[in-house]
């Protein structure tokens, strides 16, 4: 797996915060402050750096921290966040870390942070009334902190810093994907609108290529009448980390209409023949879900020189 230092430094609180959501949207990270950021960085595979805007003393400890340790970090795939009120000094600060590293950032990006007088020391309080001043800018409580602006850049982030760099070639990463299905006959499928989430552990049938689920219905259908969009999860029971197996899918869901050609095809996969249907006192559903992209977790990948994680998109 691909692991993430996540060093932010910040006096408002706002880059904490920024750090803390892309931590969580990452998985397999360590986020501190530049205090408390290791000195060795042989565990990581990507650092991002999350720093707020304070004129001269932007990002200061951080580019110190870069500056001390510049050989291990630019081997490193890197993200850099700028958190403020404007962006304007942010391309400034992108080639202050471009010089130091001798190269620049894999991605970087903006999000808007927030200022609040009451929150400020007595020394912040009398700099940013100082500098409103001098610049024009209203003193006054600005910027506009929004979490789903966090993770659309941590999404960002993960599309380059989280592809496995050891990937398997597509046509025996599909076939390890297909025995691993094969292997197992239940899921969790996850479905919901709006504020509507629903998580069904449920039997499937693997046939050509499409995940078959019979049911007798229930509320999972409030999601898939409205929204096809669904998720479904496979795995292992959980040992250690040295042999963890879990598979997730993204997919789209479809009712697969009673008594059509497939419909019966289905069942007769399955040994069952249209007069065992006929006796059953209530209907049975079929939902259809055509896998867009598998997320495969499988330890044992690491033998053959790959990445654990593996993606593959239909």
């Amino acid at each position: 797996m691909l692991n993430t230092l996540i060093i932010y430094e910040g006096k408002h609180g706002t880059s904490k915060k920024t750090a803390e959501i892309v931590a969580y949207i990452f998985g397999n990270t360590k986020f501190c402050t530049v205090e408390k950021a290791p000195k060795n960085l042989e565990y990581y595979q990507n650092i991002i750096f999350v720093f707020g805007f304070y004129a001269y003393d932007t990002a200061k400890m951080i580019k110190s921290y870069v500056n001390e340790f510049k050989e291990q970090i630019s081997i490193k795939k890197i993200g850099i966040i700028g958190v403020g009120i404007s962006n304007f000094d942010f391309p400034k600060q992108l080639n202050e870390f471009a010089a130091l590293l001798k190269r620049t950032e894999d991605i970087s990006e903006f999000v808007e942070g927030e200022l609040r007088l009451n929150k400020l020391s007595e020394e912040d309080y009398n700099s940013v009334k100082m500098f409103s001043k001098k610049s024009g800018v209203p003193f006054k409580d600005c910027g506009n902190f929004k979490t789903e602006n966090v993770i659309a850049v941590a999404e960002k982030f993960i599309k380059i810093m989280k592809t496995p760099n050891l990937t398997m070639p597509n046509n025996l990463l599909k076939k390890e994907i297909e025995k691993f299905i094969i292997n197992h006959n239940t899921c969790a499928l996850a479905t919901g609108i709006g504020t509507f989430v629903r998580c069904t552990p449920i039997e499937y049938q693997y046939y050509k290529s499409n995940f078959y689920i019979i049911t007798e219905g229930g509320m999972k259908f409030k999601g898939i009448l409205q929204n096809n969009n669904v998720a479904m999860s496979i795995a292992d029971s959980y040992t250690t980390m040295k042999d963890v197996k879990g598979l997730q899918i993204s997919g789209l869901a479809k009712i697969v209409p009673s008594f059509s050609e497939e419909y019966f095809e289905v069942f007769k996969s399955k040994g069952i023949e249209l007069s065992a249907l006929e006796k059953l006192s209530i209907e049975l559903y079929i939902i259809k879900v055509i896998p867009q992209k598998f997320e495969f977790l499988n330890a044992d990948f690491k033998k053959n020189n790959f990445n654990s994680k593996q993606v593959l998109t239909c």
